[in-house]
């Protein structure tokens, strides 16, 4: 989901929504005064009992890992909130956004359309629809005039644990990094690689932080690309999945051809590269011929070939889950 902003990416775990996206096209060319913060500022409005269940705490703690690794960046603004904290979170969002970018609305119409019913990408229906299914929404949502609002919504009562919800804070601010290193506020590569770059990242930090297994979530993501009927089209029937894996497979074949078996950081910092030229030169197609040494529509055949070729039958693939515990193992131990 989104809250009315351009470039939509959205990531599905069974009921788990995570969205991501760029600025409104709705502007005009007023120069806007940009934000200084140089460290996230937090808006929390949650229930005493998700404060108990340190859904906040965790959040923050993920976007702690995420900046160790990326970097801090000026203008992350995060919005912590449940359904009593969609006012607040609509008040000062658009605040913020009148203030810092150059968006058409008035702050009354731009309050008014986030908790307007009918708009189903808004603060309040986003966190109603969470609600429903005792889940959340995480997005960041915009990237014009150096601004990141980051949005984590929550149930009332959240199915997942909030140390696994943490991972998604990782993921989300990996979207922060890329949008970073933008020069358009629309990236140039597709869903597949900024979707399947920020879902590895956050696996790999998360499983490290002892958020989650990373095994067991990678092998649940294989499940879903050997469950895709036509395997000519894994890269677009499950762009998210199929990217985590694709990526892990270009990380590996990195390392590989360093020479590199354990504490492997070659494959992770070319990826950072890739994004960065790719964000700088608006050119996603010369960047990774030029950064891994193949095209994409090459890298694409030779992925799709490793990920099909692996045995899987009932939820399971012993090929696949060997794989991982090699790469995974091949990796620094800290992130």
């Amino acid at each position: 989901m989104n809250f009315q902003f351009k470039n939509l990416f959205v990531i599905c775990f069974s009921m788990l929504i995570i969205s991501c996206s760029s600025a409104d096209s709705t502007s005009t060319s007023t120069t806007k005064t940009p934000p200084t913060n140089t460290a996230p500022i937090y808006l929390t409005s949650i229930s005493s009992s998700l404060t108990t269940s340190e859904y906040d705490t965790k959040f923050k703690e993920g976007i702690d890992a995420g900046i160790a690794y990326f970097g801090s960046f000026t203008g992350v603004h995060i919005y912590i909130y449940d359904q009593n904290g969609a006012e607040a979170v609509a008040k000062d969002f658009c605040e913020k956004r009148i203030s810092y970018t150059t968006i058409t609305m008035t702050y009354d119409e731009c309050y008014a359309n986030e908790l307007s019913a009918s708009n189903e990408y808004g603060v309040k229906s986003t966190i109603v629809a969470s609600n429903s299914s005792n889940n959340f929404n995480a997005a960041v949502n915009g990237s014009e005039n150096s601004y990141y609002p980051m949005f984590f919504g929550l149930s009332d009562t959240p199915t997942p644990t909030a140390t696994y919800l943490a991972q998604f804070a990782i993921h989300e601010y990996a979207h922060v990094y890329q949008l970073s290193h933008s020069v358009s506020l629309d990236l140039p590569y597709t869903s597949w690689i900024s979707e399947g770059y920020a879902q590895l990242i956050a696996l790999i930090i998360g499983s490290q932080k002892s958020y989650l297994t990373f095994n067991t979530e990678m092998v649940s993501s294989f499940g879903t690309i050997r469950g895709v009927t036509d395997n000519s089209t894994i890269f677009t029937a499950a762009p998210y999945a199929t990217g985590t894996w694709a990526l892990a497979y270009l990380m590996n074949k990195v390392n590989t051809a360093n020479s590199c078996l354990s504490n492997c950081s070659v494959g992770l910092e070319a990826l950072k590269t890739y994004l960065k030229t790719a964000g700088a030169s608006g050119d996603s197609a010369t960047s990774f011929q030029s950064t891994f040494g193949l095209s994409l529509t090459d890298f694409k055949t030779e992925a799709s070939a490793f990920l099909l070729a692996m045995d899987y039958s009932s939820g399971s693939s012993t090929e696949a889950s060997a794989w991982l515990t090699t790469f995974y193992n091949s990796l620094p131990t800290s992130l």
